[in-house]
């Protein structure tokens, strides 16, 4: 797994794991919050198909939180208005850096990472099921 995979995979996991660890991680090393949680809004880039230019599509909400867990920093952003996620998430990310509780870290994203495979191939199951062939008409 690499760092970069934090922010997006840890928005898969359940609050309450990501709290459980947490504090686990709080009662043994001492967590300095840098940039507490704060809303922002981002442009979102999209490239036209037809003329190969750049154009925003529009913005999406996010919070962003940097912590520094002994002398490492971790960094996160998450989709909407959520500062308690992302305040775990940016603990992780230092932590993962830091090699502190990094196995703990590894699986508790990848099981979340493996729940939703999971639950996307029973959607895409239900999808492909609807599909429609011409060849008899």
């Amino acid at each position: 797994m690499k760092r970069e995979d934090i922010n997006n995979l840890a928005q898969l996991v359940q609050k309450e794991k990501l709290e459980k660890l947490y504090k686990e991680i709080d009662n043994k090393y001492k967590i300095n919050v840098l940039t507490k949680p704060t809303e922002q809004t981002l442009l979102v880039p999209v490239k036209d198909p037809i003329s190969k230019s750049d154009f925003y599509a529009g913005e999406v909400l996010v919070t962003s939180t940097i912590v520094q867990v002994e002398n490492t920093k971790g960094w996160s952003m998450v989709m909407d208005t959520n500062e308690e996620l992302s305040l775990f998430t940016a603990v992780l990310d230092a932590c993962y850096e830091a090699n502190i509780f990094k196995d703990e870290i590894e699986k508790v994203l990848l099981e979340a990472k493996e729940q939703k495979e999971i639950a996307n191939k029973k959607e895409n199951k239900k999808v492909n099921s609807t599909k429609v062939s011409f060849d008899l008409m």
